[in-house]
């Protein structure tokens, strides 16, 4: 029979860098210890989820604390370390976004060597950045927050943004919706599959996540090498059921780890005790959990979502517009307008947005039946 994956649970309260230090290397000591992972010599990606140039009090970015805990565990284990990755916008704010969340500080504090993910090599269809390839071991280190398409963002999604440039928008183009773009994610995870991955959720988000949602102080991080096990105590979290996620679901189905909570070995702290009976669903998910399944798929064809632009509070920096996977966003008359007749939903304009300027709105049927 096989051994059970395994999932650590650590308490940290806050991000004071010793108290995170010590917790990150409790839960890598629970897994194994860093030394089962790298060894001296080895190059290693640190590879954070870096979504925008957001201060790391806004709780988009991992924190640059816990990103510093895996690069100082690393480098003491004698790796030779580089932090990575390749934002939303597509890497066109690559510099602003190191430098804005505190990546950059840190890999200078640390000794590590960014990368931007310019270069790649085709792999089944995907171009996965070289780094990433030619990297002798990758250490994921995730954000827990919703996401408006797949529900969750964690471990198994992080590794997307080892796809480099515009093929990313070109996903989001042919697979706007959440089962496609699952399907998707899990092929890249499938390909680059980190060793270890150290979930950040000591502030996690929920709501209209991944960049405007609400704070929530949850005190917890995660490591294990299934990132699908990490996943569903990720959903547990959320008071979800690990297969309401797609992601999770789908890496399920593929036989890429474990979602099933009773065949995870749980180490640690007690994950019961990190529930969170409150926690809000965006606004494009919520429905699914209050809608019965036989009415869902008929109903679904008539509930529709959309981003719109606040002008206001807009700042026309235009990274929507470079995001947009089919062009729909345009300035007219010095305002970013969404043409809607182009837009396929896939709200890469929400995610990127670093001003909370585009909303996710519905329809009448859809305020109607929930607000």
């Amino acid at each position: 029979m096989a051994a059970k994956p395994k999932v650590a649970v650590v308490r940290c309260p806050d991000y004071e860098r010793e108290r995170v230090f010590a917790s990150v290397k409790k839960a890598v000591d629970l897994v194994g210890g860093i030394n089962a992972f790298v060894a001296p010599g080895m190059k290693v990606l640190v590879k954070p989820n870096i979504l925008s140039a957001r201060p790391p009090e806004d709780a988009v970015d991992t924190h640059p604390e816990v990103v510093r805990a895996v690069a100082r565990l690393a480098k003491e284990a004698g790796g030779d370390v580089m932090i990575g990755d390749s934002p939303g916008g597509y890497g066109k704010n690559i510099d602003e976004a190191f430098e804005v969340s505190g990546i950059k500080k840190v890999a200078e504090e640390e000794g590590a060597r960014l990368v931007r993910f310019s270069a790649s090599r085709q792999i089944e269809g995907m171009p996965i950045a070289t780094a990433a390839l030619e990297a002798d071991r990758v250490i994921s280190v995730p954000k827990l927050k919703t996401h408006s398409i797949t529900v969750l963002t964690a471990a198994v999604k992080n590794t997307f943004g080892m796809v480099t440039g515009l093929h990313k928008a070109e996903c989001h183009s042919r697979a706007p919706k959440a089962e496609d773009l699952a399907k998707i994610l899990v092929k890249v995870y499938a390909i680059t599959r980190p060793c270890l991955s150290v979930v950040d959720g000591i502030v996690a988000m929920d709501g209209d996540g991944p960049s405007a949602g609400r704070l929530r102080p949850l005190g917890a991080l995660l490591a294990g090498t299934d990132a699908v096990a990490i996943d569903a105590c990720a959903a547990r979290m959320a008071g979800l059921a690990p297969l309401d996620v797609p992601v999770t679901k789908e890496a399920y189905a593929r036989g890429l780890g474990e979602a099933d909570l009773g065949r995870i070995d749980l180490v640690g702290d007690d994950l019961n005790g990190f529930v969170m009976k409150d926690f809000a669903l965006p606004k494009t998910i919520r429905y699914l959990t209050m809608m019965p399944k036989p009415l869902l798929e008929s109903f679904m064809y008539f509930v529709k979502f959309k981003p719109v632009i606040d002008s206001g509070t807009c700042k026309r920096c235009g990274l929507c517009a470079e995001t947009c996977p089919v062009d729909a966003i345009t300035v007219v008359n010095g305002v970013y307008k969404v043409d809607y007749h182009k837009c396929i939903k896939c709200l890469c304009c929400h995610e990127v947005c670093p001003y909370k300027a585009i909303e996710i709105k519905g329809n009448a049927l859809t305020k109607l039946v929930w607000g």
